[in-house]
Order: C-alpha cells, then structure tokens, then sequence
C-alpha cells in the first residue's frame, strides 16, 4: 500500500498520494481549491469597478427605463442602485410620462425584449392610470409575445375582451391565463360570459381544475347567484409601514389577548383592530372597532374564524378546525409584536395586486396580494366568499420573514377569518 504523504499546508492535516503531491506540489486538493478561490477573490477585490447609471439623472421616465434594463451578472462590476423606490419613482411620474413608459413598453415588445416590457406594463397597471391598450394589443395580436401576469388587463379596451373571448374557446394550451385575463377585464360582457358557463358549461370545462367562473377571484370579485358582479375588497386602500406613532383610534395590529387557543394552547391575538371608516365598512349603525382575531400559529396552517358580538368584542369560533401541526409548533412559535405597522399613506386599490410588484406588501384594503392561488374564506354561517380586509408581509417586520397573513370578514353575520400563505 502507497504511503501518503503530509499536505504542505502546516494548518492541514490531510494526507495525499505521492502522485497527487507530484502534481500540486505537495498540497492537498482542498488546499489547491482553497488558493485558488482566495486568488480569484483577490483579483475580483482589486479590479471591481462600481457603476452608477443613475449619476446625474433626475427624470423619473429615464430612471425608471435604467431600473428595469436588464443587466448580465459581472463580478467585476458593483452596480450602484436606483437612489428611489421603483413604486415611488411611478407614482411621481405625470399624466404624460406614464404614457412615454407605456409606449416605451411597446417598443420593447416589438423588439422582443418581453420579460422588461412585462415588468413596466404591471406597473404601470397597479401605480398608474396609464393607458396600455398599444401593448395589451400587442400581446392579444401577435402569436410570438408571451406574458406571465393578467393584471395589466384590468383596463383593456373592448376589442382586446372580444379577441380573448374568441381565443379561450380553442386555445387549450393558454386557457388558464386567458380566463385569469378576462377576469381582470370583469366588464359586463366577461361576467355575463362567465355567468353563462358557469349555467351551460362549454365543452372545455373538464379540463380546468375549477370551474370557469371560478377565475374571478383571481381578480377581487366573485358571480352571486343572479349571475352579478360582487367585489371581494375594499376599495379603499392604505400602506401599513413600521411602526413610528401609535394610531389606535383607527388601527391596532397584533394586540395580545387574555385567552388561549383551545387547539394549541398559543396566546390569542387580534391580529387587526380597525375603525370600519378606514376602509369604508358600513353596516347601518356598526361602528365599533372591528376586531379580527386569530390564533398565529393555527393560522399558518389553516383557516381560523372568529365571531364579533354586539359589543364589538372578538369571541373564538366552534366552526375551528384543530390542528396537529400548529400543536407541534406552538411551543416555538414567535408572535408578531404588538403594534409593528403603522396606518400610512393612501394608495390605489391594486397597489399590491401581484407579488411581483417592486413594493411593500402589508396594507389596509384594497386587493390582497396572493402567493398561491386566490383562497377567499367561506363564512361557516352563510357560506358566501368573506371580503379581504388587511394583510401584513412577515417580510416588513422581520427583513428575514416570509409569508403574508390575512384578515377577512362578512360584514353581515359579522364573521371574522385569518389565513396564511408563503412561497
């Protein structure tokens, strides 16, 4: 048996083949691997140049079309970042120009650079009230331009709806998105063509995991039995950011509770006490604060209703399902601190309508932000869909966080609900 020979690094103590010491004088392959990355680390430290693109440039339209430019990662290059937020950069953009990003954005479809159009079109969609007829008929008119998000739709033009019409009876490949589309259009024509479906199934029903009409919840909204439109979220909408002051006449986030979770033994909280004219809830002469309660560590795990009594308190619901997970987990569960959000600034309804968009997530009214799909809680008492009303991103507390929590409520039977989503 070959004796192996000591590696010349006197920290190593591995030991190697004359003929591997032969090739690598003397040092063992870790070592070799180890010189060889601390050189390369070395060259990258000493020859990385930092770049600013942004250096003397104001204009918000220039800056945001350096924002989305694509860049190939270089080691030897050390971007300097956008000195503004994106979302802060469009919603300081005028009338005129939202309209050169939207034509901008055209012309980037025309030159096939998709994915970076796609990224202005959303948000121009969510921060804006630009007009993107020119690309949405872009995208429904030539074959060759894919898209991965349906929210730009939401103020498409009627020949846009007709053409996506038209295509979501043959076009089986694309179907999913086309519904997802039509659903964010949700004009007269699109609920009547899903109330349609949804009475004489078409013949591709079968190969959809749910029902046509189903799709609208993608977009906020919902059929009721007679075939209208009902808006599942508050139009009225506020950023919930760190907190600074407390504001609790109109907003409590996460107040610890008294009692305990009868499952998981966590202490309860009211993950949302809110003022119903922060997010102009009105019913007749309801106005204590609407609390919506919850058990955080159950609520990672399944839905956790609550009920609101006449006196405005929050009371645990018999419709809880346990949970033999969340009762593993309690023991290490960390809860949210009291109060960590604030009521800010007002913002537009669809503000946070797509996870891809370069915002904050946590925020009061307005469309919720879905990780997965759309999963609006059934009220145990009248079994309709349950109205968003709050979201808090775990991201916006805890910069290690993850996942989004949610509250809902049914104005009528004053039912309350919390659920959870993560990536």
């Amino acid at each position: 048996m070959t004796d192996r020979l000591p590696c010349k690094n006197p920290e190593c103590t591995n030991r190697i083949l004359p003929e591997t010491a032969a090739r690598t004088q003397g040092f063992c392959m870790p070592c070799v691997n180890a010189r060889k990355k601390q050189e390369y680390d070395d060259y990258i430290r000493l020859n990385r140049k930092t770049i600013n693109a942004f250096a003397g440039v104001s204009d918000p339209v220039e800056m945001l079309k350096l924002v989305h430019q694509p860049r190939e990662h270089d080691p030897l290059i050390s971007w300097t970042p956008c000195p503004s937020p994106t979302d802060e950069l469009y919603l300081r953009l005028t009338a005129d120009q939202a309209s050169n990003m939207a034509a901008y954005a055209t012309v980037l479809l025309d030159e096939g650079s998709h994915s970076e159009a796609m990224e202005i079109l959303l948000c121009l969609a969510a921060f804006t009230g630009a007009n993107l007829d020119d690309s949405l008929r872009k995208w429904t008119f030539d074959d060759d331009v894919d898209f991965w998000s349906a929210l730009p739709f939401h103020r498409a033009p009627p020949d846009v709806r007709d053409r996506l019409l038209k295509q979501v009876e043959t076009d089986a490949k694309n179907r999913n998105l086309l519904l997802q589309c039509l659903a964010w259009i949700g004009d007269e024509v699109v609920v009547e063509s899903f109330a349609r479906w949804r009475q004489v199934p078409p013949s591709w029903r079968d190969s959809l995991y749910v029902p046509p009409e189903d799709y609208a919840r993608e977009a906020g909204w919902e059929l009721t039995e007679e075939g209208h439109r009902r808006n599942l979220y508050f139009s009225a909408c506020f950023h919930l950011q760190k907190q600074a002051l407390p504001q609790p006449e109109r907003l409590r986030v996460a107040v610890t509770r008294g009692d305990n979770c009868p499952n998981c033994s966590l202490k309860l909280t009211n993950l949302f006490e809110i003022s119903p004219a922060a997010v102009g809830l009105n019913i007749g002469d309801w106005s204590l604060m609407i609390r919506i309660m919850t058990c955080e560590c159950c609520s990672a795990y399944g839905t956790v209703y609550g009920k609101i009594d006449s006196q405005g308190q929050a009371h645990w619901s018999d419709q809880n399902a346990s949970t033999t997970l969340a009762t593993r987990r309690a023991d290490d569960w960390l809860l949210l601190p009291v109060n960590a959000v604030e009521l800010a600034e007002p913002r537009a309804p669809l503000f946070a309508a797509d996870q891809f968009l370069p915002t904050t997530f946590s925020q009061l009214g307005g469309h919720p932000t879905w990780i997965q799909d759309a999963e609006y809680p059934q009220c145990p008492a009248c079994t309709q869909s349950m109205m968003f009303v709050a979201q808090i991103d775990y991201q916006d507390i805890d910069p290690y966080g993850e996942g989004l929590i949610y509250g809902f409520i049914c104005p009528q039977c004053r039912t309350t609900a919390t659920t959870f989503q993560q990536t």
